[in-house]
């Protein structure tokens, strides 16, 4: 794709933004949409596995003869393959950073993008090479973003690649709108003017952890009515509140469990936002969540957590 070609009509934040303002534009990285789900998928293998394994070794030990210790060592041996890939799995999200932060410097011409282990990358917005990519994760199905390759002198080898652009809900189109906002920013002369006034919510983790009510919101209401009204049908919320539940808990660890990151004085030097900048919007520019965008997700809440506790109950009374 041609940064000078406009890919959609209808540009939108698609719920992306942190920050806005003449100088920069800060968006979340392409996994944050997706925080919780491995925390507590990873969470029921690790249960899996870590029970019986509980159950199993008190039994050796109540017991002390060598055929429950040979019963144990060798279910244990099974079981502990449970424990360490439910770690594994949680690990996506636990104990890392809340999220990996984009920015695109739309004076410098500068794109800033937070790595794993504290590290930024920093390359020409100008110089990126941009295409759509599709793949199929584990857990997740066929995932499309929009992907920037960083080139050598050649223009022919690929030294480095971060996602700029991520959709999960949507497809091509809504993707599109969102690439079509990110470009139309750093091409567009009223790019700062018509991004602003495009920008709805701004996701409230500038300088802070996610709070649980936006989590909330975030996952129960991922995008707004006008992107995917789909996913803002209350029955179907309704119907994966179980679902839902666990992702609220399980991006709730995660956010609990990891660091806010902090860009390099470097960066933050020539980031410098005007303080009288008209086009200046981040959390603290949100408005009030309506009955849609909050109650009744967390009605949903409830129900799913009153669900999966009268189905591990039920669950209860047939083992026992």
């Amino acid at each position: 794709m041609k940064l000078g070609e406009q890919a959609s009509a209808e540009p939108a934040d698609v719920s992306s933004v942190i920050k806005l303002n003449s100088t920069y534009l800060e968006l979340v990285d392409r996994w944050y949409p997706v925080r919780g789900f491995a925390a507590w998928q990873g969470a029921m293998i690790l249960l899996l596995g870590l029970v019986p394994f509980i159950a199993f070794l008190s039994l050796a030990i109540e017991d002390g003869d060598a055929g429950g210790w040979v019963f144990f060592l060798l279910t244990g041996s099974v079981l502990s393959f449970f424990i360490w890939a439910g770690w594994k799995g949680m690990r996506f999200d636990i104990f890392r950073m809340t999220h990996y932060p984009i920015r695109l410097n739309r004076k410098t011409r500068q794109v800033h993008v937070t790595r794993p282990f504290d590290t930024v990358l920093t390359v020409s917005w100008d110089e990126l090479f941009i295409c759509v990519h599709e793949n199929d994760l584990p857990l997740f199905g066929r995932s499309i973003d929009v992907r920037a390759h960083v080139l050598a002198s050649d223009r022919e080898t690929v030294l480095d690649t971060f996602t700029l652009a991520y959709s999960w809900l949507g497809g091509k189109d809504v993707l599109m709108m969102l690439w079509e906002y990110i470009r139309r920013y750093m091409e567009e002369q009223d790019g700062v003017e018509s991004n602003y006034y495009a920008t709805g919510i701004c996701v409230p983790v500038d300088g802070r952890r996610e709070g649980f009510v936006y989590g909330l919101v975030r996952t129960f209401v991922p995008y707004p009515k006008e992107i995917a009204p789909y996913a803002n049908w209350a029955i179907l919320q309704l119907l994966f509140s179980p679902i839902w539940a666990l992702t609220t808990l399980g991006r709730w660890l995660a956010m609990s469990t990891s660091k806010v990151p902090v860009w390099p004085a470097e960066v933050e030097a020539v980031c410098r936002m005007d303080p009288d900048d008209p086009y200046g919007k981040d959390w603290r520019s949100n408005g009030r969540y309506d009955f849609d965008e909050s109650g009744w997700p967390a009605v949903c809440f409830v129900v799913g957590l009153a669900g999966l506790a009268a189905g591990f109950w039920a669950l209860l009374s047939v083992v026992m």
